[in-house]
């Protein structure tokens, strides 16, 4: 006899399930009405695809993170990316925090005109055309895609090619099976090399991963030395040679907080269901006009009760003088928004994000709570700029310069990697009054007007000019270039 595979005996379980509801129901209508609706509400709760098993990651360092613990943690992040609109949301929400929609590059070598042709070579190889080997995104279009990979999976990376960069996602990277061992000079770690000696990574090992285990099939990997690849990741602590998604340490509270929604949306579907019952004061002969004369009793052959339907809901008979309680309850309770706000809190913690950015829900929030919101995640994303956005875009700024110098469009020079990527600055939450600040600022000396531009993601010296030429052709019309300092009864030299 063949033993009933796991699926086959959750069936059998199921219909001795809907086998006792009936029983139940023919004893007691009252009972088995709350048994159907507990049936619901659980397979509704317990069937979605927020109720995977997690494996608990245990060590520190790379113990952690191995090339299956990784690809674990992937799956479960990507999944809640699809199905957990708080999840995709609150990453989507950090990127545009971080990265906005341009990052200009300003070159800042010694010679002024070989800056103004290395920025128009910038904009005409990487954001005006795609850039990448799919010959689908610019710069700015790839960096927004590749900074969201690596905070869902943990890594991201760009191999530089001749001429295109190269998009590898993280589990592309990984140790090829059987490999780990092999070398004498130089050890694997997760798909990268590191030299025994110093301890520095000297290459990459890129390849397609095993659907289960995560290590790189043994005949799909290529390595690359160091210098042709970058490795975005931000690793907690010294000994990581990978990153772990961004959402790991609040993946629990994700799926327990799309389970809570779940319930209590069954729930009040559940209440709003219209349930009429039938109450007997004897214990026989019911009214014709409810079986449509089919029977005296309200049973058929089977001596199954028969019911009439209604949208939504059901006619139940019940026996004598019996009546339901707790049908008519209303939800959600009372503590639905104070739980739901708290676990928005907890989910945005690791992001340092608050509330008002997770839920992007600004009702009922003064000046100062959301100007106090802004400043905390912007201390985060701020960090996020000068550890991973930077030193990606410097690295695509060589990169580019050095194809630039082999094709003759630029000379080369001592200094041609001097230049300055102009972050994302954010918007005034109030600007009258933080425009004020910084005029402010200006008056007490403790700012420049070079660093609130920039801090804009503006270059004094480009606005300089611009404005000398805009107030020469005003000037030249006919027009008064400053009408403001007239009417605060301030002079152009002041």
């Amino acid at each position: 006899m063949i033993a009933p595979r796991n699926n086959q005996k959750k069936d059998i379980f199921q219909k001795a399930g809907e086998a006792l509801d009936r029983a139940v129901m023919v004893v007691s209508p009252e009972r088995g009405l709350k048994r159907m609706f507990s049936r619901q509400a659980y397979d509704a709760i317990t069937k979605g695809p927020h109720n995977k098993q997690k494996k608990k990651m245990p060590g520190t360092g790379d113990s952690h993170l191995d090339d299956l613990t990784l690809a674990e943690l992937r799956e479960q992040t990507r999944d809640e990316c699809r199905n957990n609109p708080i999840a995709k949301g609150i990453l989507k929400t950090e990127r545009n925090g971080v990265i906005g929609s341009q990052l200009p590059m300003q070159a800042r070598t010694e010679d002024k005109e070989w800056n103004k042709d290395a920025e128009a070579s910038w904009k005409a190889e990487m954001l005006d055309k795609p850039c990448d080997i799919t010959g689908r995104f610019n710069f700015i279009q790839y960096l927004r895609k590749a900074y969201l990979s690596y905070r869902r999976d943990g890594d991201f990376l760009t191999i530089y090619g001749e001429d295109h960069l190269e998009p590898i996602e993280g589990e592309q990277l990984g140790t090829p099976f059987g490999r780990n061992k092999e070398f004498k000079n130089f050890d694997i770690v997760n798909g990268i090399a590191y030299n025994k000696t110093t301890g520095r990574i000297i290459g990459y090992y890129i390849g397609h991963a095993h659907k289960k285990y995560g290590y790189i099939e043994q005949d799909s990997f290529r390595n690359y030395t160091a210098d042709r690849v970058y490795h975005m990741f931000n690793p907690d602590r010294f000994s990581s040679s990978r990153g772990e998604p961004a959402l790991t340490s609040c993946l629990d509270q994700l799926q327990n907080l799309i389970k809570y929604l779940n319930a209590e949306q069954v729930a009040a579907i559940v209440n709003a269901c219209f349930c009429m019952f039938i109450a007997r004061e004897n214990e026989y002969g019911f009214p014709d006009s409810y079986t449509g004369g089919i029977s005296s009793d309200g049973k058929d052959k089977d001596t199954e009760y028969q019911y009439e339907k209604m949208s939504p809901g059901q006619i139940m008979y019940g026996n004598a003088n019996e009546k339901p309680y707790g049908i008519g309850q209303t939800r959600p309770g009372t503590s639905f928004d104070p739980y739901i706000s708290r676990m928005l809190s907890i989910i945005g913690r690791p992001l340092a994000m608050p509330l008002v950015l997770v839920a992007l829900d600004f009702s009922g929030a003064t000046y100062m709570n959301i100007r106090l919101a802004y400043q905390e995640a912007r201390e985060n994303w701020q960090g996020e700029q000068e550890e991973v956005v930077k030193p990606f875009a410097w690295q695509t700024w060589c990169w580019h310069i050095n194809k630039m110098i082999r094709k003759k469009v630029l000379t080369d020079r001592k200094d041609k990697y001097a230049v300055e990527a102009q972050c994302r600055r954010w918007p005034y939450v109030d600007p009258w009054k933080d425009a004020k600040a910084e005029e402010q600022a200006l008056i007490n000396w403790n700012a420049c007007r070079t660093d609130q531009i920039a801090s804009r993601g503006g270059d004094f010296e480009e606005i300089t000019e611009k404005r000398k030429n805009e107030d020469q052709k005003i000037k030249a019309a006919g027009g008064d270039p400053e009408p403001w300092s007239k009417n605060k009864g301030v002079t152009k030299n002041e």
